[in-house]
């Protein structure tokens, strides 16, 4: 992946990008920036000149603006084109497994994939019908990490969920819900733009937490935007096909799991499968519950 989209101080590598697949704005854009930097004194973003990466090329972008901000690098400088600092923050975006749904338990109208399934209908990101009750390809994304203790999720295909637990697609609720690509893809691929989708005739409090996937938007940018837009501080990204293959957690020192980056993400791993393994004991104490009260009766 790379960013098509590179803002730069005056002496500094990228601090921020992404991938411009349309629809986002300058005043968006001013908005991530401010999400990942911290500058303490009035700024302005100025494009650069075509053949160098430091020297203003125009004037100022309007920070207000509505219009889409064109690919292109970009400069942080003063209201007067001076030299500012600009730091970075310190904010990583949040480790997390890739939750498919092995909460599901078909005899269990009330857990949470057959409450998602029966509410959605569809993929949520795509917008693509389950056919004749068929949910093959389909999963249960869970928002946040499942050792939360908020669990709220949609009905979504498997490439998107993969995406979605990537950081690399993200809903926005406060543009309507508008669905954002942080990663440059092909274009008959992304599903940069669509409108993500609710049941606006079910409660609010059925629905997918706005805040929760304002959240969510957030590790994206964390994720994608800050830095040169290719994943911040150019960590080796976490695949489960690979990280967790057969020999499941290597944890010999020099590899990838011994690294902080790894460490973090074991974290995640282990503090899943807790809660795996504590709901399956709820359920089962629950199960033995209504059994040791029926032989009662």
């Amino acid at each position: 992946m790379f960013a098509n989209i590179p803002p730069l101080t005056f002496s500094s590598p990228p601090l921020s990008g992404f991938y411009q697949h349309g629809g986002v704005s300058i005043s968006t854009f001013v908005s991530w920036i401010s999400e990942i930097c911290y500058i303490s004194e009035n700024c302005a973003l100025y494009p650069c000149q075509p053949n160098n990466n430091r020297d203003i090329g125009g004037p100022a972008l309007d920070s207000s603006s509505a219009l889409e901000i064109q690919p292109g690098r970009y400069v942080i400088r003063s209201p007067k084109s001076a030299q500012v600092c600009v730091f970075l923050t310190s904010d990583l975006p949040r480790p997390r497994t890739y939750s498919v749904d092995f909460t599901h338990s078909p005899h269990d109208s009330t857990n949470f994939v057959t409450r998602v399934r029966n509410r959605d209908k569809r993929c949520c990101i795509t917008g693509h019908l389950v056919a004749g009750g068929d949910f093959t390809g389909f999963e249960a994304a869970h928002i946040y990490p499942l050792s939360a203790a908020d669990i709220q999720g949609f009905l979504c295909s498997s490439t998107e969920h993969r995406m979605f637990d990537d950081y690399a697609i993200a809903v926005n609720p406060d543009d309507n819900y508008r669905i954002y690509d942080f990663v440059g893809r092909d274009p008959n691929r992304t599903p940069h733009g669509k409108i993500f989708y609710r049941d606006v005739n079910q409660p609010q409090i059925y629905l997918p937490s706005p805040d929760l996937l304002r959240d969510h938007f957030r590790q994206c940018i964390l994720r994608y935007v800050k830095g040169a837009g290719e994943g911040n501080d150019h960590r080796k990204p976490f695949d489960p096909d690979l990280n967790l293959g057969a020999g499941r957690f290597n944890l010999e020192s020099g590899g990838w799991w011994s690294s902080p980056e790894g460490k973090k993400q074991l974290e995640a791993e282990l503090a899943e499968r807790l809660y795996r393994t504590s709901e399956k004991h709820l359920r089962m104490s629950a199960t033995e519950f209504a059994r040791y009260s029926l032989l009662e009766h």
